[in-house]
């Protein structure tokens, strides 16, 4: 009974350990839930078969009836369900997320309140199923006593993880050993099977044990011949177990001489490829009591998979030298504490200077930067090397040979840190962006110019019809809000026809110009001009009631009155003003009125002042 019960809590923990593992293996939240669900099988059965070897140990068969052993297992089922069902009640785990600050990535769990009553749970099989060792250690003498003492020191050594992991006395991230330390317990317990003969459990560790591991298993006696192997040798090496036991390896393996070879030579490892596969093999002796070696045992593993890994992983370096050498990419290494800068030979192709230098100082590369851009780099540079970030992205201007500035890209990743987090070798990549400058340059112009052509009157320079729109709107809803006086005055260039027709249209061009430029250089910042159309104009004037826009209007008529052209004589203009009312909601009112008064004027004798409410 305590043979099968102690294989049943190491198949427990080989089933734990190895999806933890998988776990551990995994960069997916998903995946990792996954794994951690598949694991716990294992996790709620180590405390209960653990219980009921304890109880074996100290021969208290009637735990083993099977209602008793169905009670035992009915919390541990109910926690399966739950944990599989968490992510509809997230109460086993209130949170399970992705955590990258570890050196590799990690599932953070945060522990819900069915954690807590699943973990009191196993918590009182174990320390019930030591309690009962305990005691019976205490009443046992001689070599017995030896035996329990060897099955309690090694069930404390998991507990205290376990305890470290749920309550961080000292911090691991999360990052759970709590499997890998009940692996040690195994080792305790099979050092006292096998020193103190606690009971014979050859059998079952064998199969929980021998005939599961991952990796191939050969024991050769010191004749060379198969004295046992499992069936994970048997699957790497394609052969059968029984062809194999009892004879030399030279027969097992006369189609794959590496092997034999291997074998007999003596070597402690080598990387053989048998059957399409690629196999690492370490081979120690084994002795006998007096020191005599009696024969090997061979370990095999298979590294096909980390073979193929290293192979692309090869080509994928390979591939990037390649693409740095025809991406015309600079590369640089700056080690802090020596301030040395070394550069590849592009990077001095892109500043200017023949290739051949290896090594320049950090304070020549400061230089050589911009001094408008130096302190942005050295911010960003620094953020790297404090640990703030793991990289920096910057663009800025560098000096060439030449004499000329030249746009740069680089980004810089830290390497290798110091105990306290600080860099101390950044590597990064250095590349030419002024082509891509000079292109976002003239996109940028382009683009303003585009602006004032959709806003501008091309003649005058002042505003178009557009944004005059777009203008009054936006001047009447404030007005509105904030009950603010806005005036309108609209103008017109007297006898434009008659310049037109008696010095042609350039005059006449030109005396639109002449008028909004007197206008626009007389009026307040505040205040805004453009063309409506044809040779009227409007002035927007912001906070100015219908009494300051009269005389705002009188100023610009008298002063352009008396500027005498002598193409064609003096210029004057008709003018109306108005100003918005307390119950208009929109500019339409404004501009009939404003009209209606330039009407009035023009009608009245032109040169003159008309406004209306």
């Amino acid at each position: 009974m305590e043979a099968r019960t102690l294989g049943l809590v190491m198949l427990s923990i080989a089933w734990w350990s190895l999806f933890y593992a998988l776990e551990l293996f995994s960069d997916d939240l998903e995946s990792m839930r996954l794994l951690n669900k598949i694991s716990y099988p294992g996790i709620v059965s180590v405390s209960v078969f653990y219980f009921l070897f304890s109880m074996a140990l100290v021969d208290k068969r009637d735990w083993f009836d099977w209602k008793k052993i169905v009670m035992l297992f009915i919390v541990p089922i109910a926690v399966l369900f739950a944990v599989w069902t968490n992510e509809q009640h997230w109460l086993f785990y209130s949170v399970s997320e992705l955590d990258q600050t570890s050196a590799f990535p990690l599932q953070k769990l945060v522990h819900g309140p069915l954690f807590w009553v699943a973990m009191s749970y196993n918590y009182l099989l174990l320390l019930s199923g030591i309690a009962a060792v305990f005691r019976k250690y205490l009443r046992s003498t001689g070599l017995y006593k030896g035996q329990l003492r060897t099955v309690l020191l090694g069930t404390v050594f998991p507990i205290l993880v376990n305890i470290n992991y749920l309550f961080d006395f000292v911090d691991i991230g999360y990052l759970d050993l709590t499997p890998f330390a009940f692996t040690f317990a195994g080792v305790f317990a099979a050092a006292g099977v096998f020193r103190y003969r606690l009971f014979d459990i050859r059998p079952v560790a064998r199969e929980t044990v021998i005939e599961r591991l991952p990796d191939g298993i050969v024991i050769l006696d010191d004749g060379g011949r198969i004295v046992d192997l499992n069936p994970m040798a048997c699957k790497m090496l394609g052969i059968d177990a029984s062809d194999a036991i009892g004879n030399s390896v030279q027969e097992v393996f006369s189609d794959i001489e590496s092997l034999a070879s291997f074998f007999t030579s003596g070597s402690e490892r080598r990387e053989l490829n048998a059957r399409e596969r690629v196999i690492e093999i370490k081979q120690s002796p084994i002795y006998s009591n007096k020191g005599k070696i009696r024969g090997h045992i061979a370990l095999l593993t298979d590294i096909t998979e980390r073979k193929e890994v290293e192979d692309a992983l090869r080509q994928s370096e390979e591939r990037l030298a390649l693409a740095v050498k025809g991406g015309k990419i600079g590369l640089w290494d700056l080690k802090m504490k020596k301030g040395e800068f070394s550069i590849n030979d592009r990077y001095y192709q892109i500043m200017g200077y023949p290739a051949g230098g290896s090594v320049i100082t950090f304070q020549q590369w400061k230089e050589l930067v911009h001094p408008e851009d130096l302190l942005p780099c050295l911010e960003e540079m620094d953020n790297c090397y404090e640990g703030q970030t793991d990289y920096f992205d910057i663009e800025y201007r560098m000096l060439s040979k030449g004499g000329e500035w030249i746009w740069v890209h680089d980004r810089g990743e830290a390497a290798e840190r110091d105990e306290d987090g600080r860099a101390t070798r950044i590597l990064g990549t250095h590349i030419d962006i002024s082509p891509t400058k000079q292109i976002e340059e003239a996109l940028r112009e382009s683009q303003m110019m585009y602006k004032k052509l959709a806003t501008t009157d091309m003649l005058t320079g002042v505003m178009n019809r557009y944004s005059l729109t777009e203008l009054l709107k936006l001047e009447t809803e404030r007005s509105r809000r904030y009950s603010a006086p806005l005036s309108l005055i609209m103008f017109d260039l007297d006898n434009l026809k008659t310049v037109n027709d008696n010095f042609g249209h350039l005059a006449g061009d030109d005396a639109l110009k002449v008028t909004c430029s007197f206008v626009q250089s007389n009026i307040r910042s505040c205040d805004d001009i453009g063309r409506w159309g044809g040779d009227e104009f409007l002035i927007v004037a912001t906070n100015t009631d219908l009494e300051g826009a009269v005389k705002m209007a009188e100023k610009l008529r008298s002063g352009l009155s008396s500027i005498d052209k002598k193409e064609y004589g003096p210029l004057t203009i008709s003018i109306g003003v108005t100003t918005l009312l307390e119950n208009e909601s929109d500019f339409d009112g404004l501009l009939r009125r404003a009209d209606e008064a330039l009407y009035e004027s023009k009608r009245s004798g032109k040169n003159r002042v008309t406004s209306v409410i």
